[in-house]
């Protein structure tokens, strides 16, 4: 009996979880270029740095996630059985995270690191409006870190 309240109660998340996660956003517009297949790692602590494009192939603005001046990017990694998020991408406070307007036609670049070797995928946070939540559905090709 006391378990069908708490249960109810993480029911209801999982619903809430589902509907803010579903895809809402341009995503058959927007597209998420990688500059390469392999990056290799450099530095201490060795660090890939991928550079990658975002580029609006519809009629209308497209808004993407950003912090400050940078366009925010999730990293997942492929598990051998399917793709998990690896990291997220956060925006300190003291940042404005505004949506950044991507015009028809137009591109932002910006750049993601890893920190440890496997395949990955990049995913871009969008919206077709400034006021709306970003969908985080839009992903890059796979690459590589060695």
């Amino acid at each position: 009996m006391t378990l069908s309240r708490p249960l109810s109660v993480a029911g209801a998340a999982l619903v809430m979880l589902g509907a803010c996660s579903s895809p809402s956003g341009p995503a058959n517009i927007v597209e998420v270029n990688v500059s390469g297949a392999t990056f290799e790692r450099v530095g201490t602590p060795a660090t890939a740095t991928v550079p990658f494009s975002v580029t609006n192939r519809g009629s209308a603005p497209v808004f993407v996630a950003r912090c400050d001046s940078r366009v925010m990017a999730a990293v997942d990694r492929w598990n051998g059985q399917g793709w998990v998020q690896h990291s997220t991408d956060a925006c300190l406070a003291i940042y404005m995270s505004a949506a950044l307007e991507v015009a028809p036609g137009a591109s932002a670049a910006a750049s993601q690191f890893v920190l440890e070797p496997g395949r990955y995928r990049l995913r871009i946070g969008a919206t077709d409006a400034a006021t709306s939540g970003p969908d985080w559905s839009i992903v890059s090709s796979q690459f590589e870190v060695r």
